[in-house]
């Protein structure tokens, strides 16, 4: 096989490969640390579609209620935003910051990224036009952890269920779709896609 002029660089060792000109619906595997260096994304419809209904699912998933909860007589109601509010104005400015950036601002952002690369993209725009906004969705992608949030709620459920009588609500569902939903969202998108498309 023919092998384009341009190098490559292992993310995981930094390895300097050769990029093949074509067949680029195949992974490329570092033949030193056997990390993918390279794996073919979905086409630009499926990914738009995919970020749309993250979006959808997105905002009932923070502000339709998580979960209730219920000590005696005493029975709270709690959405994601609110639980920032909670923990805010309770002293735990940074927990509130945390949650905020992981579960809702960087989600948000990063889906609006892939809109805002593919759709002018789509529409015959040069790929250097949205070389800002990939560097940005690069970024942001090392601190996407909404995940964590999940899991949080998931063990805080099993210890103070102990304690009380929890109700998972709707909220809950949503957040758990969005987070499924942005997941193959992600994984669908490959940015380097943009890239390799206009050098074959």
């Amino acid at each position: 096989m023919k092998m384009h002029q341009h190098k490559i660089a292992c993310k995981e060792c930094g390895l300097i490969l050769n990029k093949p000109k074509a067949d680029y619906t195949h992974q490329f595997i570092c033949p030193r640390c056997k990390a993918c260096v390279y794996k073919f994304g979905q086409d630009y419809e499926t990914i738009i579609l995919m970020t749309l209904t993250s979006l959808i699912l997105f905002f009932p998933s923070i502000t339709l209620p998580l979960i209730t909860l219920k000590i005696f007589d005493l029975e709270q109601t709690t959405t994601l935003i609110e639980t920032v509010f909670i923990f805010f104005d309770n002293g735990y400015i940074g927990v509130s910051i945390f949650i905020t950036l992981i579960g809702i601002v960087i989600p948000f952002i990063m889906l609006l990224l892939i809109l805002f690369i593919l759709i002018p993209l789509k529409n015959g725009s040069s790929h250097k036009k949205v070389s800002g906004f990939f560097k940005l969705y690069e970024y942001l992608l090392e601190w996407q952890m909404a995940e964590v949030y999940l899991i949080s709620i998931f063990v805080s459920i099993i210890k103070l269920n102990k304690m009380a009588t929890l109700h998972v609500e709707t909220g809950l569902y949503f957040f758990c779709a969005f987070l499924v939903f942005m997941f193959i969202t992600i994984n669908f998108f490959n940015p380097y896609d943009i890239w390799n498309k206009n050098e074959v």
